[in-house]
């Protein structure tokens, strides 16, 4: 094992207590190892090691990982399938919630029993809060060899091995570059286009303002060359994402997120409309203004898909939230607007329930706008009081059970607009799937019967993919069918057949310009 050949006295990987924490600290750098820090780069450099990544939250951590995958992989790295056998173990953190929070502490327990021989690196958003969390008396717990806060996360592109002793002290933080991650390529069918980073809007109930500083956006053409190059190597869908997009542009002179939108459109339109497409990761309420509309209505690759910021109904409770630049009519009189260009088009929508102050009436305001808003699903979230920030001070804090029963109410109401949604996608008689590579499009590949129901996500052998409104695709492969050719690239034009309660299962429309997709060089 490599790490070996660098351990002085080693200390019990699971601690009872914790030890005298440094953010930029670690198991590793607190026993003087820094001398061999050099020596340590040699040794992986030369010899051959595996990693495995553990990735929670946003789509912005999925890019970074990606990212960060590809660079370690250039520096010989292997990546492997199960933490036992791996030499270096990162853990790209979300602190959006507090169960975030738990899932970066409960994944480093985890890892060491798995992986107790392994380098445990921490990072993401959690990693600062780790670094400032103190266990209750006697808990089992265990700590990671090395914590990179979300600012410095860039600097393991160097490779797992980064020297933490030159990073600057608090006083001496200035982040104003955009992270210079990039990618090549995706584990799934649909890469994140990574555009913006960071959020200055401070809600009162996020801690992302904390933990990915002040916004900077990427410039306009090295977007367009990584979406070219995702597109030409068979992509069939990008998700432009970011930590704020109404942000992006506000540190540059990049101009606007409309900007950067319609520029990609047109770069890459010629080249690839209909055979790929662009989609929108997440919008404020408030940029759907009249040169937005204009925009959407415009690029010719773009999905009628949109997912939006909303969080509430209630004007008084947005105020609170620190979100009083919005209101629900803009919202509603923005897609009465765009469903003359997109008369049928999916929506999404983040929803907070339970923030302190929140009445009864307050809820009820919310459960109507849910009622007429065309909603194709939504996600919705108990508020979760992060320490740091203006809300977890607010008075008239909702109970626990309380919350919990008035998210229930919500998802209920949404459940049912997404059912409605689904039976009237089974209406339509054609649509375009991207479909998922073989690894995460096959899943568990099940034995094929004439007698299963087509309906059930546990169906055969299928295809998986997404449609361009975002809704969930299977495509039932019967077993006599099963043989010889690989899985379809870009777009795949189907129709539907059912739908169950994850999506539609689909069948493919006799229109492709290659025969129906045969998946025996892929099963196991």
């Amino acid at each position: 094992m490599v790490w070996q050949t660098l351990t002085c006295p080693k200390k019990d990987s699971i601690c009872h207590k914790p030890e005298e924490n440094n953010l930029l600290g670690s198991t590793f750098l607190r026993h003087g190892y820094l001398a061999i820090i050099g020596r340590f780069a040699y040794i992986c450099a030369m010899q051959h090691w595996k990693f495995i990544f553990i990735t929670f939250g946003c789509k912005v951590n999925q890019y970074e990982t990606q990212s960060l995958r590809e660079a370690w992989s250039a520096l010989g790295g292997e990546e492997c399938s199960a933490p036992s056998l791996a030499d270096v173990l990162c853990i790209n953190s979300c602190a959006i919630t507090a169960k975030g929070e738990r899932d970066a502490r409960n994944a480093v327990y985890r890892l060491r029993r798995e992986a107790p021989e392994g380098r445990i690196i921490l990072t993401g958003c959690s990693a600062r809060l780790f670094a400032a969390y103190t266990p209750r008396a006697n808990a089992i717990w265990a700590q990671p060899d090395l914590i990179v806060p979300q600012e410095e996360k860039y600097r393991l592109l160097a490779g797992p091995w980064v020297d933490m002793e030159d990073s600057p002290t608090e006083g001496e933080k200035t982040v104003t570059a955009f992270p210079p991650f990039r990618i090549a390529g995706f584990t799934r069918a649909r890469p994140v286009l990574k555009v913006q980073d960071g959020c200055a809007h401070r809600c009162t109930y996020c801690i992302v303002p904390q933990t990915r500083g002040k916004p900077r956006s990427r410039p306009v053409r090295d977007i367009i060359d990584e979406a070219r190059l995702l597109l030409a190597s068979g992509h069939a869908e990008l998700m432009i994402s970011g930590i704020n997009l109404a942000q992006y542009g506000r540190d540059s002179d990049t101009g606007d997120f409309w900007s950067l939108l319609r520029s990609l459109d047109e770069a890459l339109a010629p080249e690839f409309a209909g055979r790929a497409r662009l989609r929108i990761s997440s919008l404020e309420p408030g940029q759907l203004n009249r040169r937005g509309l204009d925009v959407l209505r415009s690029c010719s690759m773009l999905c009628p898909h949109l997912h939006i910021s909303l969080q509430h109904a209630s004007q008084a409770i947005l105020k609170r939230m620190g979100r009083g630049h919005y209101t629900p009519t803009q919202l509603e009189n923005a897609l009465t607007e765009l469903a003359s260009h997109w008369p049928v088009m999916g929506l999404g929508a983040d929803i907070i329930v339970g923030f302190p102050g929140e009445t009864e009436e307050d809820l009820r305001m919310l459960l109507e706008l849910i009622e007429r808003l065309p909603l194709s699903y939504a996600h919705v979230f108990p508020y979760s009081a992060r320490p740091g920030t203006a809300a977890a001070n607010f008075a008239g804090q909702i109970p626990h059970a309380v919350k919990l029963q008035r998210a229930a109410r919500v998802r209920t109401l949404v459940e049912q607009k997404k059912k409605s949604f689904l039976q009237a996608q089974c209406t339509l008689s054609r649509m375009l799937v991207a479909p998922e590579k073989p690894s995460h499009a096959l899943g568990k590949v099940k034995a094929a019967s004439d007698t299963a129901d087509l309906a059930s996500p546990e169906h055969s052998c299928e295809i998986k993919g997404v449609n361009e409104y975002y809704v969930a695709c299977s495509m039932p492969i019967p077993q006599g069918a099963v043989q010889g050719t690989d899985l379809p690239q870009g777009l795949l034009a189907v129709r539907p057949v059912s739908w169950h309660a994850q999506g539609l299962v689909v069948e493919p429309l006799e229109e492709q310009h290659s025969p129906p997709p045969d998946l025996q060089t892929l099963l196991p």
